[in-house]
């Protein structure tokens, strides 16, 4: 039976509750579901990427062997999969504080809804001469506002969300994303002759 009759119109909710039921298939779902935008998120967390890939395992893993004493009533699985995925990463530097080259996921197999700003910008480098300038600018930001970014306006976390998986309050998520937007629109010219590019790009 293929996945996507298997899941129909079921929701995550739903598929958590088959999950604790001990159903594979839904396991197998969600878990190709999310693996992936977890990998990504977490090349936001860390350079590292056989920490990230160890930490996605992790959570994955934890999800099934702990499925009986899952929480019942998620209101959002994805939540739960990036709180769990932060806190997974942090202990694990805090292990092991070594730096490696991240190797990220081919653009293939990453859902087009899925690509962010900083990421299709890096990918055009050799499109323009201004594609190197533009990666340093956000390279520039802090990683949690690069974070507090991302979880916001590519994977569509509220404020709140956001203040829950980062372990914050509100009010300092939306420091972070003002600090982060300010220092952006310092550069607006540059970002947007390479929007511009990338809209020239996609259209042909």
């Amino acid at each position: 039976m293929k996945l996507d009759t298997f899941t129909g119109d079921k929701t995550d909710q739903q598929l958590w509750q088959e999950i604790r039921a001990g159903d594979e298939q839904a396991f197998t779902v969600i878990f190709e579901k999310y693996h992936r935008t977890l990998y990504n998120y977490g090349s936001k967390l860390s350079t590292n990427s056989a920490i990230i890939e160890d930490a996605v395992q992790d959570v994955f893993i934890d999800v099934w062997r702990l499925r009986g004493t899952l929480t019942e009533n998620v209101t959002s699985v994805k939540f739960y999969l990036y709180r769990a995925l932060r806190r997974r990463i942090h202990l694990a530097q805090d292990r092991f504080p070594i730096t490696q080259e991240l190797t990220l996921l081919d653009d293939e197999d990453t859902p087009a809804n899925l690509a962010d700003s900083e990421s299709i910008l890096i990918d055009l480098e050799s499109s323009s001469i201004r594609a190197k300038r533009v990666r340093e600018m956000l390279a520039n930001l802090p990683e949690r506002q690069i974070e507090a970014l991302t979880l916001r306006y590519f994977d569509d976390f509220s404020i709140e969300e956001i203040a829950g998986i980062m372990g914050v309050s509100d009010k300092s998520v939306r420091n972070f994303i003002y600090k982060a937007l300010t220092s952006l629109r310092q550069n607006r010219q540059i970002l947007i002759i390479s929007s511009l590019i990338i809209c020239m790009l996609l259209a042909f």
